[in-house]
């Protein structure tokens, strides 16, 4: 399948591909991965589903422009951007980890154009540099305190290897055997890239006591569902909390799942992703015999 560029503001472009026939369905990443890390969700929705799978911006094999900042404000206009030039409308939403977190700001932006977001594992809960990611594990909370310290976390950052990245995302797996070593060395080739340490502590400098994004749910006017790994790096404090801010009675629960369901747990994703079908006809059934 042939994957295409779409041009930014800022002289970079990113990566994307678009699958099946059907509702369309944008698929939004987490940190640190790429498109590819849709695709087994995404060849489960293509027969039913047109399916949008992007490199969110300075991702993937996707360019970086050292002088871009890479904040939420940006991530959300490349998206509206995208969205509006290749005139999608009625689209779902379904973003995991900061993924989410753009899901929700898109929405807000483009009401008339979102049909409904998903929510797995939103990342809206950092009060210092990576602080989700560490809870992960040991390893997680002893690399990323030292790449974000001034200086030194630059070269520290540049250090990231095949061992290192496999360890640190194994924190976000109930078994890590489920991160193949194939997708690694995937992910291994952003290490080449031009501007990668810039990028990879800018994006999460700019994610860390994100309250705006707090404000941002209070605003969401389209149909949300929520969807926690239950062993997720989110406590369940935090989990309530994102909850009350969207106005949900419950948030729902992916079990043997901690943060990377898209990739490990993508059957159960799927029948998410679906389960609007079942709800849509309840409706019709109840205004039919009202």
């Amino acid at each position: 399948m042939e994957i295409k560029e779409f041009k930014l503001n800022d002289g970079t472009y990113f990566r994307y591909k678009k699958i099946g026939k059907g509702k369309p369905i944008l698929l939004l990443h987490t940190f640190r991965n790429r498109l590819e890390y849709s695709d087994k969700l995404g060849k489960l929705l293509k027969k039913r589903n047109t399916v949008y799978s992007i490199d969110l911006p300075g991702f993937g094999d996707s360019p970086i422009n050292s002088k871009t900042i890479y904040d939420l404000n940006f991530f959300t206009n490349s998206i509206i951007e995208f969205i509006k030039n290749l005139k999608i409308n009625n689209l779902r939403i379904a973003g995991e980890s900061i993924g989410a977190v753009l899901s929700a700001s898109v929405s807000v932006r483009l009401p008339k154009k979102i049909k409904k977001i998903f929510m797995f594992n939103p990342y809206d809960y950092d009060s210092y540099f990576g602080e989700g990611i560490r809870r992960g594990n040991f390893f997680a909370k002893f690399i990323l305190f030292n790449i974000s310290l001034p200086i030194i976390g630059n070269i520290f950052s540049s250090l990231e290897n095949k061992f290192i990245l496999r360890n640190v995302m194994g924190g976000g797996f109930i078994n890590p055997g489920n991160l193949s070593d194939e997708y690694l060395d995937l992910l291994c080739t952003s290490l080449k890239k031009k501007g990668y340490v810039y990028h990879f502590r800018n994006v999460l400098q700019k994610f860390k006591e994100n309250n705006e994004i707090k404000e941002i749910y209070k605003k969401i006017k389209v149909p949300v569902k929520l969807v926690y790994g239950i062993d997720d790096w989110a406590n369940e404090s935090e989990r309530l909390q994102t909850q009350k801010l969207l106005k949900l009675d419950k948030y729902h629960v992916i079990n043997n799942c901690k943060h990377f369901s898209f990739l490990e747990n993508s059957k159960d994703v799927f029948r998410i992703l679906n389960s609007w079908i079942l709800e849509y006809y309840i409706l019709v059934y109840d205004n039919i015999n009202n």
